[in-house]
């Protein structure tokens, strides 16, 4: 009895909390088709990005008589707390977009809706069956699909040409093995007087994309194991290990530190100069076009190492549509996820993924007359569109505490390489502390 009080305060205080969230997300936005049933949706692109997404919002309107779509951009600094706010609240919004790591967990925790329930029989074979696997795969939990891709994120080597010529390098006769093309970074590296670094040739980087090339990925066996300190991922950290020694710790830190690059803008160090071989997103390609448009640059897969190497490797991530579990309008957000995905119409579709330069949700959409004639255009998006094809392109762990797992092996890779751990320390350390954790989960009644 005598913790009534405190729950009755807490609920009060959660209502409150929530009412903030469903003003300071603009619920308070006109709507164009008052008659309509409104299906509420919550993204997180803002800027240009944002744009793109009311203009698909806005094409998906006019389709149609039944239902209004109407976005609110949402910060992403605390947008999962404001989503579970509305489910517990019994007020979130019917439709909303996810960043890596998160379908997982909301979905073990009873958040979000078994999209597989909005399907008709013939949609369910469809999906199934036309969408990429790697995509498909990244919002699947314990078998039941909680969470479609729409902006699905891959790694690959932008190459500036012209410095790779300069070099005595053949942009056109790119390397085959990931020790050829670490040569090829190193003679690319400039310095100055004082030995200090004015142009990064190549950096090695990245384990949990990496690892991919070397066989390995830090993923789930059939068993339920989670591959943590496996023999292929030590060669993969102890590759980048090896690597940013010949370059110096410290010099790259330096050089690092000196740049002006910021993420989704015209200043990207690779657009200036300051980078010859760097491994990006997707979305660049279409930075490229707008910022850069005369720059010659090539893109290619990273190669694998020349023993034991898995060609076109890598993880996809990126922007995850999801329903929560008390949406007042699934039936609506459905319609809208199909209008986006090009799962009921992969040549219409192909014009929204080509507007952000992203991946498209299936080979159906890639294939099509309007998403061909936009990659003649761009032929350097299709080393991504290779990657993603790949049986070695894997989704990340389906697994509800992927998030600690990916704060895990950032850290593991940040303490090989700058020398406070051995990589065989490292990844020993990394899976110990993520069995302590699943331990404690499992003592607490979760992952069951």
């Amino acid at each position: 009895m005598a913790d009534r009080p405190i729950k009755a305060w807490v609920m009060l205080f959660a209502g409150f909390v929530l009412m903030c969230v469903l003003l300071a997300t603009g619920y308070t936005t006109p709507r164009e088709y008052p008659k309509r049933k409104i299906v509420r949706f919550w993204h997180r692109w803002q800027g240009d990005w944002e744009k793109e997404v009311r203009s698909i919002v806005d094409e998906f309107n006019k389709s149609q008589t039944e239902y209004e779509v109407v976005p609110v951009s949402v910060p992403s600094g605390g947008a999962d707390s404001k989503l579970i706010l509305g489910v517990i609240g019994g007020d979130p919004p019917d439709l909303m977009s996810m960043f890596n790591g998160a379908v997982p967990n909301m979905a073990a925790n009873g958040f979000l809706t078994d999209l597989e329930t909005l399907m008709t029989p013939d949609e369910k074979v469809a999906f199934f069956q036309n969408s990429y696997p790697a995509l498909r795969e990244t919002g699947m939990y314990r078998g039941k699909c909680y969470g479609i891709t729409i902006g699905a994120d891959l790694m690959a080597l932008y190459v500036n040409v012209k410095q790779l010529r300069e070099a005595g390098l053949d942009p056109d006769r790119f390397p085959k093995t990931l020790e050829e093309l670490e040569q090829w970074g190193l003679k690319l590296n400039q310095y100055d007087k004082r030995k200090n670094l004015t142009r990064l040739g190549f950096l090695l980087n990245d384990v949990q994309y990496l690892a991919k090339t070397f066989d390995g990925g830090f993923d789930v066996d059939p068993s339920g194991k989670m591959l943590l300190d496996t023999p292929n991922n030590l060669r993969a950290l102890k590759a980048i290990v090896s690597y940013r020694k010949k370059i110096g710790f410290d010099n790259v830190l330096r050089f690092q530190a000196g740049l002006n690059d910021i993420e989704g803008a015209a200043s990207w160090a690779f657009m200036h100069g300051d980078l010859s071989i760097t491994y990006d997103g997707q979305w660049r390609v279409q930075e490229m076009s707008k910022f850069k448009p005369d720059m010659e640059y090539r893109v290619f897969p990273i190669p694998p190492p020349a023993v034991d190497g898995k060609p076109r490797g890598g993880v996809v991530g990126g922007n995850y549509m999801v329903v929560p579990i008390s949406a007042k309008e699934k039936r609506g957000a459905w319609e809208f996820l199909k209008f986006w995905t090009g799962l009921d119409n992969p040549d219409r579709a192909a014009k929204f993924y080509n507007k952000g330069g992203w991946l498209p949700f299936s080979p159906a959409v890639a294939k099509s007359p309007t998403f061909q004639k936009w990659l003649k255009n761009n032929p350097q998006f299709q080393a991504f569109l290779d990657i993603l094809a790949s049986p070695n392109c894997k989704a990340p762990p389906p697994i509800a505490n992927v998030q600690f797992l990916n704060d895990l092996i950032g850290r593991a890779e940040n303490r090989a390489v700058s020398g406070d751990m051995t990589p065989e320390q490292a990844l020993q350390d990394l899976a110990v502390k993520f069995n302590e954790e699943e331990a404690k989960r499992k003592e607490l009644g979760y992952d069951e």
